[in-house]
């Protein structure tokens, strides 16, 4: 049976994408929640009446005491996922957009204006006052979102091997050891299929030329004397 390189290489994408997802509903709300914030201001209501009205100290808040970081690994089981506000908050922990929800959310609620921003690798909320740092400034940004859609552009501040670096640490360094294993075990399994299948191709193009060989040579010279 001959199995083609893109069968072979779709399958690998598929395994890959299963050992990451292995229920792929995660990402396609993913995809849903980071097109559409699910900003909900009813839901951190009880929260955001015992917090002061200086979008500074919410932000501090949240960061520090009702949303401590943790990796989507983590938090979800999962190398990225944009939870609800509701799922943030049930979590009780999370990444940057667990943290952006749930502190746009806060401030929708008190009615100070906000604005997300997104870098390619963190997103964050902007509000009057907000202070640029290292990670959230206009230079990193390549996208806005305000009045329901996002704006895009390329940012001005772009190193190729800090993004690089970032990616590895947000999403393999978390990524648990069974995960890696899994990984690691179906490229080998990926690349000793493919030698077999080569091999097999090779054999059998080897027995097909000896056969050829055979019939065109005059009745008798193929055999073996005995």
């Amino acid at each position: 049976m001959r199995i083609s390189r893109k069968l072979r290489l779709l399958a690998a994408l598929v395994f890959f994408f299963f050992v990451l997802y292995p229920n792929p509903l995660v990402l396609v709300r993913s995809i849903e929640h980071i097109r559409h914030p699910a900003i909900d201001p009813q839901v951190v209501a009880p929260l955001a009446r015992t917090l002061p009205n200086d979008p500074r100290l919410i932000e501090q808040a949240v960061l520090t005491r009702i949303m401590p970081y943790a990796y989507d690994w983590q938090s979800a089981g999962v190398p990225w996922y944009f939870p609800t506000t509701r799922e943030a908050l049930a979590q009780g922990r999370g990444d940057c957009e667990s943290r952006a929800v749930v502190l746009a959310s806060i401030l929708a609620y008190k009615h100070i204006p906000y604005a997300l921003r997104m870098s390619f690798d963190h997103i964050w909320v902007d509000y009057p006052g907000h202070q640029a740092t290292a990670l959230e400034n206009s230079g990193v940004q390549i996208a806005v979102r305000e009045h329901g859609h996002y704006v895009f552009h390329w940012p001005r501040d772009f190193h190729l091997g800090a993004e690089v670096d970032a990616q590895i640490a947000n999403y393999w360094t978390p990524m648990p050891l069974g995960r890696r294993a899994l990984l690691f075990g179906g490229l080998l399994a990926i690349v000793f299929v493919n030698g077999l299948v080569s091999w097999a191709r090779r054999a059998g193009a080897a027995g097909r030329r000896v056969n050829e060989h055979r019939h065109r040579l005059p009745q008798g010279q193929g055999d073996s004397d005995i």
